[in-house]
């Protein structure tokens, strides 16, 4: 987001109040809730696998980076008018039958006029779409990449938009029912096969859904009760047993930060226990730490969308210390090929860092290697022992 506001620079605000006759304080408040809204979007569209390839699709046949190139040329001639027919195309490719509802959303909050806020959505777009190009071809990112680089921004975006922008662009972009996603936990617990709804609202409370008669309902009921304390009371005695070794509880500690940042994570984890020791002018180094809460899609480097908290709260800490260096070393278990599992390792931490550098966390401060599975902890012929080996360390080389 701030990358793509460093664009704007006082010529185009100027263009682009000239372009709508707003007044450039009325326009930069309107892109100002146009930027984020666009991202919201498209982070929202990238949420799914098919959304994902046709953000990374549009991404690679746009050519929008060139859009980079002199931001000012957007508001003359014939530039304008291609600049907003493409503007126009990616609105409909991101939000769908919404891009209107969204722009007069934005005019309402912002105090444009309608027209306004449409034309300076058009003329955004390509932009926007520029600066993730670019950031895609730097980092080498693919599809999977890119999803969880813009979902570990995405309480950013949120936060910074309208916030009743956030219903109208929930489930942008292609829809789709995905098919069931193998994950591997890095520390702590066994692959496990996951199924991802569609972005859209999940209700939680057991008796969401209807019952056809007053005698039906008691029956569920009767059952459901006992049921649920049953799968409540696994779930609780799983989670525990995932956990033997982590030291991980569930509480939630909000750890202040120097600058005035602060984040939350559960006491004990590798945010809670890093933020401690590099606020400790005493702590040495190196110090290792390993990941928890961390997880990849099975076989591949792609984060889940889970994982991206503790990759966004990672990238609070180290930038909250900025004198920081530190090692992200990738192992793996012992199955499949050696060859395979040592590449993957490495690809793994490549990833993490990548996620951090997206975050703002200087490449030059963090170095990476895989070991695959040559470093275990555990003895690899048993699951449990398996889920320790494949892990993720974080070590702590200068303060």
């Amino acid at each position: 987001m701030e990358a793509v506001k460093g664009y704007l620079t006082p010529d185009v605000l100027r263009g682009a109040s000239s372009l709508t006759g707003e007044s450039e304080a009325s326009t930069s408040k309107a892109l100002g809730g146009v930027i984020p809204t666009l991202l919201g979007g498209i982070t929202s569209m990238a949420s799914s696998e098919k959304g994902a390839s046709s953000l990374m699709g549009l991404v690679h046949s746009g050519g929008y980076t060139s859009a980079l190139d002199k931001p000012t040329s957007f508001f003359g001639g014939g530039s304008t008018q291609k600049m907003m027919a493409d503007g126009q195309q990616l609105l409909g490719s991101i939000f769908g039958n919404r891009g209107s509802s969204i722009s007069n959303e934005i005019a309402r909050t912002t105090g444009v006029k309608p027209s306004s806020a449409t034309a300076l959505m058009s003329l955004a777009a390509p932009l926007v779409m520029g600066v993730i190009g670019k950031h895609v071809a730097t980092h080498g990112l693919d599809a999977g990449g890119l999803s969880s680089m813009l979902a570990s921004q995405k309480n950013e975006f949120a936060s910074a938009m309208p916030s009743s922008m956030s219903k109208l662009i929930e489930g942008a972009g292609p829809m789709e029912v995905p098919k069931p996603v193998a994950t591997e936990s890095y520390r702590g617990t066994e692959p496990t096969e996951t199924y991802r709804e569609p972005a859209r609202e999940v209700r939680h409370d057991a008796y969401s859904e209807p019952m056809r008669t007053e005698g039906s309902s008691k029956k569920w009921m009767f059952w459901l009760i006992p049921l649920a304390l049953i799968l409540l009371g696994w779930m609780m005695f799983r989670g525990r047993t995932a956990n033997v070794g982590t030291g991980v509880p569930s509480t939630l500690s909000t750890v202040t930060l120097p600058g005035g940042a602060s984040i939350s994570t559960p006491q004990g984890s590798i945010n809670d226990q890093l933020a401690q020791f590099l606020g400790n002018p005493s702590a040495q180094v190196p110090q290792t730490f390993v990941f928890d809460h961390l997880n990849f899609v099975s076989g591949t480097t792609q984060l889940t969308p889970e994982s991206a908290n503790t990759v966004n709260s990672l990238s609070k800490v180290l930038k909250a210390y900025p004198n920081a260096q530190i090692q992200l070393t990738g192992h793996t278990d012992n199955t499949g090929d050696a060859n395979a599992n040592h590449t993957l390792s490495s690809q793994r931490a490549d990833a993490v860092k990548s996620s951090l550098v997206s975050s703002g966390v200087g490449a030059e401060r963090i170095s990476t290697t895989g070991y695959g599975q040559d470093k275990p902890i555990a003895s690899n012929d048993t699951d449990e022992g398996k889920a320790q080996n494949r892990r993720l360390e974080l070590t702590v080389t200068q303060k």
